[in-house]
């Protein structure tokens, strides 16, 4: 297992490399015409980018949900393949609620300052 340091400098270059695809995955959904599945689209990969999950059950050591995923999807036998998959859904409601919340924000204002 890794130390703290290395851990550290290890989930600060994901985030880093994260904020790069997240900074051109903005770039390409730009020409989609429509608002609101520019925005859901945007909040899919985020979510699936940036949602943490425990490598092992009971473990303080985290890993991107979807590579745990795809590791435990790959690699595993017998075991729980699938214990990534309320992290990344978490994940993905929580941006969903977000993006809701944005919207009905927009709409009030919108809607206040038509009066």
């Amino acid at each position: 297992m890794l130390d703290y340091v290395e851990y550290t400098i290890t989930w600060a270059v994901y985030l880093a490399a994260a904020v790069g695809l997240m900074a051109v995955w903005w770039r390409l959904t730009r020409i989609i015409p429509w608002h609101t599945l520019k925005q859901v689209l945007r909040v899919v990969v985020a979510a699936a980018i940036l949602m943490p999950a425990p490598v092992i059950y009971g473990s303080a050591d985290w890993a991107p949900a979807l590579f745990v995923l795809l590791l435990d999807s790959t690699v595993a036998k017998e075991a729980d393949t699938m214990r990534a998959v309320p992290f990344l859904l978490y994940g993905l409601i929580l941006g969903l609620l977000a993006l809701f919340a944005d919207g009905l924000f927009r709409y009030w204002r919108n809607k206040k300052a038509a009066f």
